[in-house]
């Protein structure tokens, strides 16, 4: 058996079990659209070595030409599923039209034999690719992380593994087959393989760090309102407050929660009651700035921490939302006229955890509630 059959199937079954563990992951781990695409990548990349395995042994143009389109197919679905991840909008028109370009070019060339020609345009076609996938997995406004920056990297070393391929072929046109092809098979039966294993490791780190990371957000946030839970609050807290000892500033808690949020299930049915909860959540964080928390404590209680904020202005904001609310409008429930009742208050030196604040904030909400609901409440006004 030759060494170049070797490789292929080497590079088949990477390519086989990286189909089934993407496969799974997008079965069983939230259906997420890039990792079907990089299932399907990886699914035309076992024909494409099936046929390259075909068209090495019985010298067939016709399974080389599959070889040429599979791997096309594979490199623009990588890119496809790296647009996904990132939430951008996939080129799709102009995928198709470099991707039809580069199969018919190479497709023509396997079959009349052209091997250089062949060897020049897929290369060079799937180290564009590669560097557009490293561009778009490149975060907008926050830090690479671990398993991010390994893929992108392999995808930098992919990209310039393909021209060197292209060099190296550009170099054997007007050779004779044999020796202008030797060069460029052994560069690619030296690098392909573990260059492609690279990616493949790093791709499966991403979805695994993804996965976590969604994991990580379902235990921490509320999945209807999607604002952070009790956990999520509570965690978030200890930052928060840690923050404002360090730099001496000042940290509001907010409590609050609808007024006849019990009447309003009974009268109209739970689908109203989760609206009211989702717009109750959607104006809370309207209202208050990026970097300031809320979630949602249990029912219809709320939290929110303010960062650099005394109780006095945290109670200015909520004034805001409180007037806001009763524009509500609920599907099944038009005529329903939503109220909510507020408890502020500020930390202190003594406050050692959440509980603190919130114990004084229940005192605050509970002073809104005696007094009529429908108002905001500040601790030291309620004491």
């Amino acid at each position: 058996m030759s060494p170049a059959v070797i490789i292929i199937a080497l590079l088949f079954f990477t390519s086989a079990i990286m189909t089934v563990a993407m496969g799974i992951a997008w079965v069983h781990f939230g259906r997420q659209r890039h990792v079907l695409s990089w299932a399907l990548s990886y699914s035309a990349a076992m024909v494409q070595w099936l046929a390259n395995a075909g068209g090495v042994i019985f010298n067939s143009g016709v399974l080389m030409s599959v070889t040429a389109v599979c791997i096309v197919i594979s490199g623009t679905l990588v890119l496809v599923g790296v647009h996904q991840r990132a939430g951008r909008t996939v080129p799709w028109r102009w995928l198709v039209i470099a991707g039809c370009m580069a199969a018919a070019g190479s497709s023509y060339a396997a079959m009349i034999g052209d091997r250089p020609v062949q060897a020049i345009i897929v290369p060079g076609y799937v180290g564009l690719l590669m560097i557009h996938a490293a561009a778009t997995l490149w975060p907008r406004d926050r830090r690479f992380s671990a398993p991010e920056a390994a893929l992108f990297v392999m995808f930098l070393l992919f990209a310039l593994f393909e021209m060197a391929l292209v060099v190296t072929a550009a170099k054997g046109i007007g050779q004779a087959p044999a020796q202008g092809l030797a060069v460029y098979r052994a560069v690619l039966g030296l690098g392909l393989p573990s260059i492609y294993v690279g990616i493949g490791v790093a791709a499966v780190l991403v979805v695994a760090g993804d996965l976590a990371h969604l994991l990580g957000r379902q235990m921490r946030h509320d999945p209807l309102t999607n604002v952070l839970n009790r956990r999520g609050l509570e965690e978030a807290a200890l930052s928060a407050i840690a923050s404002a000892r360090r730099y001496n500033r000042p940290l509001a808690l907010v409590v609050c929660d609808l007024d006849g949020f019990k009447a309003l299930n009974d009268g109209h049915g739970h689908i109203a009651g989760d609206s009211a909860l989702r717009g109750f959540a959607q104006l809370l964080t309207k209202a208050v700035r990026r970097g300031d928390i809320v979630a949602r404590m249990g029912g219809d209680e709320f939290g929110l921490l303010l960062a650099e904020t005394d109780d006095a202005a945290a109670a200015d904001v909520m004034e805001r939302v409180r007037a806001e609310i009763a524009c509500l409008v609920l599907p099944g429930a038009p005529h329903a006229k939503l109220n909510a009742s507020f408890g502020v208050t500020q930390m202190t030196a003594t406050d050692e955890q959440l509980d603190d604040m919130v114990a004084r904030a229940d005192a605050a909400l509970y002073a809104a509630k005696r007094e009529g609901k429908d108002r905001v409440a500040i601790w030291r006004a309620a004491a």
